[in-house]
């Protein structure tokens, strides 16, 4: 746990009203990205991950593009991009721009791709980030693709492998080119990006990007309220099985607990309303993540790191990865106080010792990721360009 001297600054900066709380926020922002840059990412522009062998994810990977973008940090957006261009792009092998999603020590002792198959919130993670920066002014490194051409390749060849469509016509995104080809699909409802969806609608990258929009947040309604007969509260299951007829089930030998995955999804929502103001984005907040996260909140005075789909708690420890959809939860759904004590739950976690500025420990990527993704939007750099 960090020492008073922290937690009592990180008090002062989410009650200070005003600028100058603002700026220390920002400050923490900074801080904490120039520690994970410096500890994670290599001078190529390789996240290396020790719990992959120092080997990576393109999950870590586009990540780290979308930190550097929001962070103003174009040096080591353009490192990433190399490196990741060069190294993950499936263009020599599959043929398509999509990212390998798995990248390290081969067993011949050279450094390479280890699985070729793909993560799709990876590639829309790592899509956005790339026409963000095109629209920030950015350019990318000599000999390879400008960003926002390669952003509506990749953008085209989701839609094109990585979009499944039921025989009711609804589409859904799939978690990778190795879906199935006929029903039953399995998907990962943390991999959806309602706001991505729309923007590559809007800036052109192909109209069936609106038909995955519109039928993501039916899908997503129903999946808070039942799940194979299991009442819901709420939450959603990092995996779900989706039959012909749409009927949903949890999935033989996959999680359906509220747990590491789904807790991505509420702030992945948020942003459809925070950037677009849209109504079904802040009525999923605040009708479905909200209310049950306000009322743990006031009953426990805190949030547990996972629970059951059906409100269970899993573990008796808390995250910031959760608390951070609880933020996003609080702004889209209309409930800035709650809001604000999600961030200074965060804060708690965040420490300053050797140097470095970190949340949990130096070495927990996911944790100091996502901490960083909730403050940022409370502090307001997770916008549009």
């Amino acid at each position: 746990m960090p020492g008073l001297g922290i937690l009592l600054l990180a008090l002062v900066i989410l009650m200070s009203c005003g600028e100058a709380g603002g700026d220390r926020l920002s400050r923490m922002l900074e801080a904490s990205w120039a520690s994970y840059r410096d500890h994670f990412i290599s001078p190529a522009g390789q996240v290396v991950l020790p719990e992959r062998g120092g080997g990576t994810i393109s999950e870590a990977q586009a990540y780290a593009l979308l930190r550097a973008l929001w962070a103003g940090d174009e040096p080591t957006f353009r490192r990433l991009y190399g490196w990741t261009r060069k190294n993950l792009s499936r263009e020599a092998g599959p043929g398509d721009r999509l990212l390998a999603w798995h990248w390290g020590l081969k067993a011949d002792g050279s450094w390479g791709v280890l699985d070729w198959n793909t993560a799709s919130d990876a590639d829309l993670d790592y899509a956005l980030a790339l026409v963000l920066a095109s629209r920030r002014g950015w350019r990318a490194p000599a000999g390879l693709p400008e960003y926002l051409t390669e952003a509506r390749q990749v953008a085209q060849d989701i839609l094109a492998k990585e979009v499944v469509e039921l025989p009711t016509g609804k589409l859904y995104l799939a978690p990778g080119n190795w879906h199935a080809k006929t029903p039953p699909y399995l998907l990962n409802p943390s991999y959806f990006f309602p706001a991505a969806y729309r923007y590559f609608a809007r800036i052109g990258f192909g109209h069936y990007w609106s038909r995955v929009h519109a039928d993501a947040y039916p899908f997503l309604q129903r999946l808070t309220q039942n799940l194979g007969g299991i009442p819901g509260v709420g939450l959603i299951p990092d995996w779900v099985q989706v039959e012909a007829d749409g009927k949903l089930t949890p999935p033989p030998e996959r999680s359906s607990h509220f747990g590491w995955e789904a807790v991505r999804l509420p702030w992945r929502v948020a942003l459809d309303h925070r950037w677009f103001g849209d109504p079904a984005a802040a009525r999923l907040c605040r009708e479905q993540f909200l209310p049950f996260f306000v009322k743990e909140w006031q009953a426990q005075g805190k949030l547990l790191a996972e629970y059951r789909y059906d409100g269970t708690p899993l573990v008796d420890f808390e995250s910031p990865v959760l608390y951070a959809g609880a933020l996003a939860v609080g702004l889209a759904g209309g409930d800035e106080k709650f809001a604000g004590q999600m961030a200074q739950k965060i804060l708690t976690f965040y420490q300053e010792q050797g140097g470095q500025a970190y949340f949990v420990s130096p070495d927990n990527y996911y944790a100091n990721n996502w901490a960083w993704f909730g403050l940022a939007l409370y502090a307001g750099w997770v916008k549009l360009y």
